[in-house]
């Protein structure tokens, strides 16, 4: 047996058409898997599609708005008849807002809580009718170190929603264990992705001296989607190069 091994998994990566989800997806398919690419952006994510697709992978793009039921529902009851089997799921759409306490309005705190907690509470609900037809699905969420320290250059909406997916995949983590599904969060740290390279963080401050990269969160989403992780459900699993221990 070669653990590992995702020949024949389907896997639905959100937010995918750049950054940490384009990188999961690439090592994902790299072990076997088809990965589907999702995005609010759906000429990013036929071009990612297509990116993995001419380096001999397989990968199909659907536009997806994870706010929406509707578009969620959709998208899996699509890849369910077209694929007839929905493995794993990475819930990685996210958007970032620096807004301040004193600024926030409860349009900016509505889209943000929008997208990056009610968008995998949505995925994670309406993939389960698929992925409980058989055991070994895996849900892997992508949350934040400021979802637990309460946020350095984020906004509160952010910190907020990532603190809510910590818990949100405890609480799926305990549901999914009867049909033998694991559900597993990540927390990135500093970073530095399309989304965070304005920022210009300061690697000096992280205990291994840099910053953060999609291939390094990628590489906990393949073990956590893998059998590697056949025995951990309800993890916290930090990727900050020792910036905050537990």
């Amino acid at each position: 047996m070669r653990y590992g091994n995702l020949d024949g998994k389907i896997a639905i990566i959100t937010g995918s058409a750049r950054g940490i989800g384009l990188a999961s997806a690439r090592l994902l398919a790299e072990a076997g898997a088809v990965v589907i690419i999702t995005d609010i952006n759906a000429e990013g994510a036929q071009a990612a599609a297509k990116e993995l697709v001419s380096a001999s992978l397989k990968a199909e793009a659907f536009h997806l708005d994870v706010s929406s039921e509707a578009s969620v529902k959709k998208l899996m009851d699509q890849v369910y008849e077209s694929r007839k089997s929905i493995d794993i799921l990475v819930n990685n759409a996210g958007i970032l807002d620096p807004t301040s306490i004193p600024e926030m309005t409860q349009e900016k705190w509505d889209q943000t809580l929008a997208v990056n907690l009610r968008g995998a509470q949505f995925c994670s609900q309406h993939v389960l009718p698929y992925m409980t037809k058989k055991p070994g699905g895996k849900i892997v969420n992508i949350a934040s170190q400021a979802g637990q320290l309460g946020g350095f250059a984020a906004g509160v909406h952010y910190t907020a929603a990532k603190g809510g997916i910590i818990a949100l995949s405890k609480a799926y983590a305990r549901y999914c264990a009867r049909f033998q599904i694991n559900v597993n969060c990540i927390c990135p740290g500093f970073m530095l992705t399309d989304m965070t390279r304005d920022r210009n963080d300061d690697p000096q401050i992280v205990p291994l001296k840099r910053l953060g990269t999609a291939l390094d969160v990628a590489k906990a989403v393949y073990f956590l989607a893998t059998d590697f992780s056949d025995y951990i459900t309800g993890a916290t699993i930090d990727i900050n190069g020792g910036f905050y221990l537990r």
